[in-house]
């Protein structure tokens, strides 16, 4: 498998991106990795990627740099020597079978989408985020790629990431949720009440309205919402748990018996917080985008990028954008 690595972009990048990349090389030797970056970037890390025990890489230089204030949907006129257009372009060409990428996410949608265009008959792309939990774990989708629905949309958002979860996840027959102030049909604004409609007639196992506060019982496999309301879901997860976990250890650090319970205690928090690490999982496919398209947290650690590979690994080798297109032959989108 060929796979590109925006070695550039994220948070700890290069030094993340690449210790993340090196790990994969050293454990999938019949794969193939184009790392790509400045030049400049490798030559002050050929002490760490001397440490590959093998070949398996190819260095593709880019030497454009994107910034803040770079317009996302611009970059490809702007930038297209970036990391992350060249990395797009590998996959236009069939260079390679997928990017992974740490970059900002509307210009890799945006970029992606110039570049590799929508899937057929999709009409919006979507970003669907595993989120693990004690129970397993669901997929939120859309998290942030458009903040500007209609029911159609989301109908199809529900689509993708059933290929998502089905074929990545190894979840069959997963159970859909629509994100609701209440669970009654008729509940929420105009959207909510027509997505209800469509996911009603059309989607597999659909349960209804789900309230977000449980949205982390594992009642659904699916969540569905538009992605301005989720990515605010997504970054309420995030920060909750974190600021939770730093609470209970000021609060044992201010009584008294702290010194006792902390040590028992500090497998419970090391559980807690595993369970809703984003590292784990690594990152999440741009669904729509007619190629594989891996979009990685943007604080991605060496272990996240490393888990990033390895999702677009799984997604090419089940065949990910072919099993959403043989979804959607089953539904006359015109009619709706």
């Amino acid at each position: 498998m060929k796979i590109a690595i925006d070695i550039m972009n994220g948070d700890y990048s290069p030094s993340s991106t690449i210790k993340g990349a090196l790990s994969y090389i050293n454990n999938y030797k019949n794969d193939f990795l184009f790392l790509v970056g400045k030049k400049g970037t490798f030559n002050s890390n050929k002490r760490v990627l001397k440490q590959s025990k093998y070949n398996n890489y190819k260095f593709i230089y880019a030497e454009d740099e994107i910034i803040a204030s770079d317009s996302p949907t611009r970059l490809f006129k702007n930038k297209p020597e970036s990391s992350l257009i060249k990395s797009i372009q590998l996959l236009k060409d069939n260079e390679v079978s997928a990017v992974v990428s740490a970059g900002n996410t509307g210009a890799l949608l945006s970029s992606s989408l110039l570049l590799l265009g929508k899937i057929d008959k999709i009409k919006r792309p979507a970003l669907g985020a595993f989120i693990p939990t004690d129970k397993g774990g669901f997929v939120l989708c859309d998290v942030g790629a458009n903040s500007d629905n209609k029911p159609i949309h989301l109908l199809q958002f529900s689509i993708m990431a059933k290929a998502y979860i089905e074929y990545l996840e190894n979840i069959k027959k997963p159970k859909i949720a629509l994100l609701n102030i209440g669970n009654e049909s008729n509940k929420g604004n105009l959207l909510s009440i027509e997505t209800f409609k469509l996911l009603d007639k059309y989607a597999d196992n659909f349960i209804g309205n789900l309230e977000s506060r449980d949205i982390l019982d594992n009642k659904a496999d699916i969540i569905i919402c538009d992605g301005f309301t989720g990515n605010i879901v997504l970054k309420l997860i995030e920060g909750t748990v974190n600021k939770m976990l730093s609470w209970a250890t000021d609060s044992l650090n201010n009584h008294s018996i702290s010194k006792l319970a902390k040590p028992m205690l500090f497998p419970v928090f090391k559980d807690i917080k595993k369970t809703f690490d984003y590292e784990e999982h690594g990152g999440a496919p741009l669904l729509g985008v007619n190629g594989i398209v891996i979009k990685c947290h943007g604080s991605s650690n060496e272990k996240a990028i490393y888990n990033g590979i390895l999702h677009a690994r799984k997604c090419i080798k089940n065949k990910f954008i072919t099993r959403i297109k043989e979804l959607l032959q089953n539904i006359d989108f015109d009619n709706e």
